[in-house]
């Protein structure tokens, strides 16, 4: 009995290295490290600053939009007390 529980424990150590290894090696093959030369990595730095400024941008235009909307709708709600106002 302690020899099969043995060996499954050894197999299952065995199961568990052999699929962290091919785990390892499927990330290597991915391309998960750094490669690269310095002007591609300013490169990228440039695209990723570009596309920050591009979204704040949006999101500048996005609020300008909104709260034009919000003022257009306190006056027309200051327009409907006033007219109720004028109606007492």
């Amino acid at each position: 009995m302690e020899k099969t529980i043995v060996s499954l424990v050894v197999g299952m150590l065995l199961f568990l290295f052999a699929v962290s290894q091919g785990f390892a090696a499927d990330n290597a093959a991915a391309g998960t490290g750094m490669s690269g030369t310095p002007g591609e990595f300013s490169d990228m730095e440039k695209t990723l600053k570009q596309g920050k400024v591009d979204d704040l941008e949006r999101r500048i235009a996005d609020l300008k939009q909104e709260q034009q909307f919000l003022s257009e709708r306190v006056k027309m709600l200051e327009r409907s007390v006033n007219d109720l106002k004028n109606r007492l």
